[in-house]
């Protein structure tokens, strides 16, 4: 039996830094859903807690999760803190990577080696999926209690349930804890012969060494029998161990454990998508210093300098205006990744020019050369908000305009004096790198494509972006032993992964204003290395921008695997309908997803994702189809799902940028829910300038 795959044979996934993807299964759980249910509605409707008291004793397990050794206590990782690791008490060998999701929510994905065991393929790899949930943090007055599922999802080969509470009385920090299956142990619950305890303590010495003493539970005889690497089970029930922070963020430890084993462990946490190096200082904020009036301006070069002043701040497609009344900025945001922070700055620099006569600075954000937002505030409330003679409350509330606007309708006016053309090149030229990884292979356990992709966008007329990638891999070695499917729609995505050099992308995108909340977008060309062809989407955002609604469509033809510009004589089509659902509280989006895949299958997709404060975004997706019309056993009764993770290239330059790097998880050999990528949809395009999404971030405006 392979223990990688919940299939009868193994499955294959996929990493990809190109398209994000996502995992998800259902799972019983002893302890009351309703707990968890009334939690997740306290955190979306009220102020979240916040977790400080976890720490100094929030510091991983063996597995990955927040506890000592073998045994989890009720501490968890703070909200959007990511921690990898690795750890060794032979036969065993933990890879793990867990992170903070929610508040209160904790979520772990591990790979355990069990090295004196080898399956038939010449592997012991098994993988794993956690979750922890605080129901509530301590305080003066309650310990932490937490529950938590193991190996939810994966083999199931190491499953438990646990209920573990912890009480911190510095430096000492206790728990206590009652669980199931491989967490059960010897002491039994009296009348639950399923349930038993576990505990253990730990002691801050310092701020940077603690000792820990547990008592494990865990019956390494009673194992399933192909992950059985202790068949003798532990000489001694209890665990010793020691573990200090030599850099920040870097912690090591070293136990003896079992009565006879030996173990090490190394952990790196950190906020995911935290600036690796340090930002360079934008310029200082600009206060007005020539306040004369606009009779007495030259206005033709009073915004000719402030267009020029916009430019130089790094923004593109940049129109300025006046009436002897207002100052008008258009632009868009090439610079930063906040919209928020680029409407901030060319705020000031209107501030920096206006007459003390102006009544209004009016800065509207651009799309495709489309007007989509509109920021306006009184120059004197700017200033004194600056100079911080007013509170934020009030100037967030009151004093600042925040408006979807669907033409220049000052570009029309026959009394407005334009800034004159500047030159702008229209075209941008970069080079991504590229890294595939493929898991859990029969042939290979880890297969790997790299390479670098150069890219150019062209902007030719209002409305049209023109995109080329090709891609030029230096390494791969995929290779996928299951026979894909009849006729397959992405199960012979490995006969695309060789060393040839094609254009993965070649494509236009042409979108369009159907109204002032709504979108249009068309787009022809290379979708990706198997399938080009003609797709059409159509958005409408409700309200401010909180609810989406919009129907899409693709009608494709698959490539040849190794050829340039040659196509098969095999197309397939799809129509989706798009609810989109924006969560302000917790920087959520819900994406619903219902009609007909490429493969013919009907049903469901649902994409939750959140963005983070350091603009980092982690979500999943799902899938709930017909799968009826497939024959294989693969395709058959399969949900699609996938993880994916999205990290704002900022954070390894001392610059900020609004480019992105993309990975995903996810099973590659499936037909279930397949769709091609769009790149830019409309909802991306403009969910960061609906008022809704600006305002949860508006206090960005003064960075």
């Amino acid at each position: 039996m392979d223990l990688l795959s919940d299939k009868k044979k193994p499955n294959k996934d996929c990493r990809s830094t190109d398209d994000p993807v996502p995992f998800f299964k259902k799972a019983r759980f002893f302890f009351p859903v309703s707990l968890l249910i009334v939690h997740l509605f306290t955190q979306l409707t009220f102020t979240t807690f916040a977790y400080s008291w976890d720490s100094p004793f929030n510091n991983s397990s063996n597995w990955g999760g927040t506890g000592l050794m073998e045994i989890p206590n009720a501490r968890i990782l703070e909200d959007g803190v990511i921690r990898l690791g690795a750890a060794d008490a032979s036969p065993y060998r933990w890879y793990t990577l867990g992170m903070g999701l929610l508040p209160g929510i904790e979520f772990t994905g591990r790979l355990t080696d069990i090295t004196n065991i080898r399956t038939f393929f010449g592997f012991s790899y098994d993988r794993a999926f956690d979750l922890k949930y605080q129901i509530f943090p301590e305080s003066k007055a309650l310990p932490a209690i937490a529950v938590g599922i193991n190996d939810f999802l994966g083999t199931r080969i190491f499953p438990s349930e646990y209920l573990a509470i912890s009480r911190q009385y510095f430096p000492l920090d206790f728990t206590l804890g009652i669980g199931t299956k491989r967490l059960k142990g010897a002491i039994s619950l009296p009348s639950h012969d399923k349930i038993g305890l576990f505990g253990g303590v730990e002691l801050a010495l310092g701020d940077r060494v603690h000792l820990m003493a547990e008592y494990n539970p865990v019956r390494y005889e009673d194992d399933h029998p192909f992950a059985r690497g202790v068949p003798e089970g532990a000489s001694y029930p209890v665990n010793l161990g020691i573990r200090g922070e030599i850099l920040k963020g870097i912690k090591v430890g070293l136990s003896y454990q079992r009565g006879n084993t030996l173990g090490a462990m190394l952990h790196i946490q950190s906020q995911l998508g935290k600036q690796i190096l340090p930002q360079k200082p934008d310029p200082r904020v600009l206060l007005p210093v020539d306040r004369r009036a606009f009779v007495e301006r030259d206005l033709k070069e009073m915004v000719d300098n402030i267009h020029k002043a916009i430019q130089a701040a790094g923004f593109s497609d940049i129109s300025v205006y006046t009436d002897g009344s207002v100052v008008i900025a258009e632009f868009e945001n090439t610079k930063y990744l906040s919209n928020q922070k680029a409407a901030g700055r060319v705020l000031r620099i209107l501030l920096y020019y206006s007459p003390e006569d102006c009544r209004k600075l009016i800065a509207v954000e651009k799309k495709r050369n489309m007007p989509i937002l509109e920021i306006s505030v009184r120059p004197s409330h700017l200033e004194m908000f600056l100079l911080g003679k007013i509170p934020e409350d009030i100037f967030y509330s009151g004093l600042i305009d925040i408006r979807v606007i669907s033409r220049s309708e000052n570009s029309l006016q026959q009394d407005f004096i334009k800034s004159g053309p500047a030159p702008e090149k229209n075209f941008t030229i970069g080079v991504k790198p590229d890294l595939a990884t493929f898991w859990l292979d029969t042939t290979d356990y880890l297969q790997v494509r790299a390479g670098i992709k150069p890219y150019l966008t062209a902007n030719p007329w209002k409305g049209a972006l023109a995109y080329a990638r090709f891609d030029i891999p230096f390494y791969s070695d995929i290779y996928a032993s299951a026979e894909p499917s009849p006729n397959p729609v992405r199960t012979d995505q490995a006969d695309y992964m060789d060393i040839n050099y094609t254009f993965d992308r070649l494509l236009i995108n042409q979108v369009f204003r159907l109204s002032e909340k709504g979108f249009g977008r068309v787009s022809l060309g290379y979708f990706d290395k198997m399938y080009a062809g003609i797709g059409g989407e159509a958005l409408y955002f409700a309200g401010d921008g909180r609810i989406a609604l919009g129907m899409e469509g693709d009608w494709v033809i698959k490539r040849e695997p190794k050829a340039q510009f040659e196509l098969k004589d095999f197309d397939r089509y799809s129509i989706l309908g798009n609810v989109y659902y924006y969560y302000q509280g917790l920087e959520m989006t819900f994406h619903m997803k219902y009609g007909k895949f490429l493969a013919g299958d009907r049903g469901w997709m649902l994409d939750i994702n959140r963005e983070y404060d350091t603009g980092a975004i982690v979500g999943f997706y799902y899938s709930l189809t017909d799968t009826d019309n497939f024959t294989d056993p693969y395709n058959r009764g399969y949900n699609n799902k996938g993880v994916y993770l999205s990290l704002p290239i900022r954070m390894f330059f001392n610059h900020d940028s609004g480019e992105r790097l993309y990975y995903g998880i996810s099973p590659w050999t499936r037909d279930v829910a397949a769709t091609v990528p769009h790149w830019q949809d409309l909802f991306d395009l403009g969910k960061n300038l609906m008022p809704a999404k600006f305002k949860s971030r508006l206090f960005e405006i003064t960075r």
